[in-house]
């Protein structure tokens, strides 16, 4: 692990870094998404995965994740988002993504 002025860097500051030098890297966005949701930024991942979206929205993973934390905060949010990740996982023929986000969707649509 590399370190900086105040001692060795944590994955988030390595992340950063990282992203310094290849700023549009769609899987180093992503882990920085999934960093800040391990460490209780909600609002902060999902603005790094809605910006994953808009830049690379063939990106699969990034609907269930997302969809996820909306369901905290904006319940008509996560429908779309969901069925936009259905609807994807549909195109590319990824049949496992496809059950496990309508699986989800429904679950959701049943609290």
């Amino acid at each position: 692990m590399q370190s900086n002025a105040q001692g060795p860097m944590n994955r988030k500051e390595s992340l950063i870094q990282l992203l310094n030098q290849s700023p549009n890297d769609i899987f180093l966005n992503y882990a920085l998404a999934m960093e800040l949701l391990s460490e209780g930024q909600a609002s902060e991942a999902i603005a790094k995965l809605e910006w994953i979206r808009q830049n690379a929205p063939n990106y699969l993973a990034t609907y269930y994740q997302l969809a996820a934390l909306y369901q905290t905060c904006d319940r008509d949010k996560a429908i779309e988002v969901y069925h936009l990740g259905i609807a994807l996982a549909k195109a590319q023929g990824n049949v496992k993504t496809e059950k496990e986000l309508s699986s989800a969707l429904e679950l959701f649509e049943f609290e």
